[in-house]
């Protein structure tokens, strides 16, 4: 048997209890760390969800204007970490946030880029899909790039 198939009635039990008693579930009808990411930063932009998949925006904040955010756990995406785009996004969004998550849902960076940064590295990368992976490493050393890390870790801090 697997390890999940070992756990399959506990961790059934667990995400029961957790959708029974969350009340965010009202409000967003998921728990992930998608919508944590969105969360993070709205708050730390001084911005706001606006959610429901924008096809290219989720966040609207008085400074960035129209933020799409992308979110990641290290290690779901090869041993090379990435960012993904497609051109929707960056026709409806003004900066892209990407949020890359430890496994165990610690915070590891969070970097915003202005459209016209991410357009040049999406132009680099893009396939014959329309889909670009840009590497990590290209993202948040990109000229522009803002380290938002800070300020989701004190958005964080304030939630405990």
């Amino acid at each position: 048997m697997s390890e999940k198939q070992d756990h399959a009635a506990e961790d059934a039990r667990e995400i029961w209890n957790i959708l029974q008693t969350a009340k965010c579930m009202a409000r967003y009808d998921k728990i992930s760390h998608e919508i944590l990411a969105e969360l993070l930063v709205s708050i730390a932009t001084g911005g706001k969800v606006i959610g429901g998949n924008n096809r290219g925006s989720d966040v609207r904040s008085p400074q960035f204007g129209l933020i799409e955010v992308k979110s990641r756990i290290l290690g779901t995406d090869g041993p090379y970490p990435r960012v993904s785009l497609k051109q929707h996004n960056l026709d409806k969004a003004d900066w892209f946030a990407a949020v890359r998550w430890h496994r165990n849902y610690a915070l590891y960076d969070a970097v915003m880029l202005p459209k016209l940064v991410a357009r040049e590295l999406y132009e680099k990368k893009r396939q014959a899909t329309g889909l670009a992976h840009i590497g990590w490493a290209d993202w948040s050393s990109a000229v522009g790039a803002k380290n938002i890390r800070a300020e989701c870790e004190d958005v964080m801090h304030g939630l405990r």
